[in-house]
């Protein structure tokens, strides 16, 4: 089930500061009058809050008016928009849309009738503009949805805020992401542009795998610069033909999920930890195993060439010589496991003088040791990352999506800085769709537009509130899609979020808890976790950790009040008024411990 089905659903902008509502100059509002005073004052409720303002109109005590604001300074000034309200809400829409000039369209009316039900203040030039986007769609309903959180959160009414809106709300972040990936992977044109931005993608999005999938991907199109790479560092095997290794690699994506990123058994017996070591040691004597290489390249390659073009043998005195040469000069500052790998190869029969040409020139080619010092660092993080603890793997990835997505792009434009700007996603995304037409330009910019629509919606800061919203992608961290995480805090004196009073909602779906929702709420530093979830089975599983949830909470000198067990799909109306839609997520897989 999508988390969009989820009752305990995430908390809207405008609940932050509901109690407390500022009217602005042109906005429009519906309220009934409360007391009248002298002067054409009045004290008008607008849903649960009273104020005192200054009427431009005689009106009866009781009545329900709409109003637009003229002004707002000690005393707000309303203006009366139509009649006095009838108890049909349908006509009282009709009317108010005839008194702004508008028609009054069956989607019209119903937007109408959602932005004053949910007492949502508006604008005519607001109300107008959402008219246009709403006429102009195919989904009416979602179209409805996604303006009116534009008006809810005063954001422009522009094609482009609602194209980034839309994107979050038809798939996940991790989707997005992948079928961008897909893409870029099987362009034959790739620039080193595109080669970043699979890289940044495919560290965010897949698990620690990527040399994995570097080496399926380029055995499939018969790319040998990793084989060969291997190959020389003694990694793999002298006498295995590349036609072999392509094979056996196309086997074993197709037999293998390659998304969990476990794999007990590589073909060849490829092991990291081995290929690690054996990467290290050739790249720490690079200078002299590239020089001496390059040597003997010059010297004997044209003769190993053609020798092997007419699949002969070298002449016996030129085969001792280029031998002793290779025994000489090269074996003694190469690692044993190359000694042993390249021994294997001083033959001379034409076949294996091809593969020995191959090893010796990819050990005297610089790109050689560039390629190996990109694939340690793959290979390292990703071992790093799958030895750490979940807590500290959730972390990482968290740290990932706030660094590298571009949720700060026009804050490091603004403050100069460049090499972390152009580091990020986003910032790839803008060239790429300069550079780049078709398919790849077309996936470019849909994920553009839910990174914008994500920054739109991830903070809503006030002057003692801060609300943030983050979407993290998930496969990661061995879940298959992304995880929703909310947060809610006052703010102290000096502007900085009080640690004291703050609210924590993770929206997760799990392979064996399913559905579920932990809502963990921070008051004077005592913890109370609401769990949300409809197995029976939950409260037998929190009873179990609540004393190591309690041991942990007390290090970190907050005090564990309650663990209180809620089903999801109970008073779903009731939720329904407090918490909003969230993205459009599932979830399958392990369950995750943070």
């Amino acid at each position: 089930m999508s988390i969009q089905h989820l009752s305990g659903q995430r908390i809207t902008s405008s609940q932050v500061s509901n109690s407390t509502q500022t009217l602005r100059p042109g906005q429009i509002v519906q309220g009934k009058i409360v007391k009248l005073f002298p002067d054409n004052k009045a004290q008008i409720q607008l849903g649960t809050q009273k104020m005192i303002a200054q009427l431009e109109a005689s009106l009866a005590v009781g009545g329900k008016y709409h109003f637009q604001v003229q002004a707002s300074d000690n005393v707000i000034h309303l203006k009366v928009i139509g009649e006095q309200l009838k108890n049909q809400s349908n006509t009282n829409m009709v009317s108010l849309i005839r008194q702004l000039g508008l028609k009054p369209t069956k989607t019209n009316v119903a937007l109408m009738q959602s932005l004053i039900s949910e007492k949502i203040p508006f604008s005519k030039e607001q109300i107008q503009k959402a008219f246009q986007q709403l006429d102009g769609a195919q989904n009416k309903y979602n179209t409805q949805q996604i303006v009116k959180e534009m008006i809810s959160a005063r954001l422009p009414i522009t094609d482009s805020v609602y194209q980034a809106l839309a994107a979050t709300n038809k798939t996940g972040m991790t989707d997005q992401m992948k079928s961008l990936l897909q893409r870029l992977r099987q362009d034959p044109n790739q620039t080193q542009l595109h080669q970043n931005l699979i890289n940044r993608i495919s560290q965010m999005t897949e698990r620690p795998n990527q040399v994995v999938r570097q080496i399926i991907s380029q055995a499939a199109t018969n790319n040998q610069q990793l084989f060969n790479v291997l190959k020389s560092s003694g990694a793999v095997d002298a006498n295995v033909e590349f036609s072999a290794w392509k094979s056996e690699w196309a086997a074993f994506s197709r037999q293998n999920n390659l998304a969990s990123g476990n794999h007990a058994i590589l073909p060849f017996q490829l092991s990291n930890t081995k290929a690690i070591r054996l990467l290290e040691q050739m790249s720490g004597n690079s200078t002299n195993i590239r020089a001496t290489s390059k040597a003997i390249v010059q010297t004997w390659g044209l003769s190993v060439e053609t020798a092997t073009a007419n699949n002969t043998t070298l002449p016996g005195q030129e085969f001792a010589q280029l031998k002793q040469q290779i025994s000489k000069s090269l074996m003694p500052i190469i690692s044993g496991t190359q000694q042993q790998q390249l021994t294997k190869l001083i033959e001379n029969n034409p076949a294996q003088m091809r593969q020995l040409l191959t090893v010796l020139q990819t050990m005297a080619s610089s790109d050689t040791y560039t390629n190996i010092e990109r694939t340690l660092t793959t290979m390292k993080l990703g071992e790093s990352f799958l030895n750490s603890s979940p807590k500290e793997q959730f972390l990482g990835q968290l740290q990932q999506v706030l660094r590298f997505t571009g949720l700060n792009y026009e804050n490091q434009l603004a403050n100069n800085m460049g090499q972390q700007q152009t580091a990020t996603i986003k910032s790839m995304l803008m060239q790429i769709l300069q550079q780049s037409e078709g398919t790849v330009q077309d996936r470019s910019q849909q994920l553009l537009n839910f990174i914008n629509g994500m920054q739109i919606q991830s903070v809503n800061d006030t002057t003692n509130f801060l609300q943030a919203s983050l979407q993290i992608p998930a496969e990661k961290l061995d879940l298959p899609n992304d995880m929703q995480l909310d947060f809610e805090g006052k703010k102290s004196e000096n502007g900085k979020i009080n640690p004291d009073f703050c609210r924590i909602i993770f929206y997760l779906e799990l392979a064996h808890l399913k559905e579920t929702i932990i809502d963990m709420n921070i008051q004077k530093r005592a913890v109370a976790i609401t769990i949300y979830n409809d197995q029976g089975e939950i409260a037998d599983y929190s009873t179990s950790l609540k004393p190591m949830l309690k041991v942990g909470l007390e290090s970190l000198n907050y005090k564990l009040s309650t663990i209180t067990i809620k089903p999801i799909h109970e008073n779903n109306h009731t939720d329904n008024d407090k918490l909003k839609t969230a993205y459009q997520n599932s979830y399958q897989g392990v369950d995750y411990w943070v």
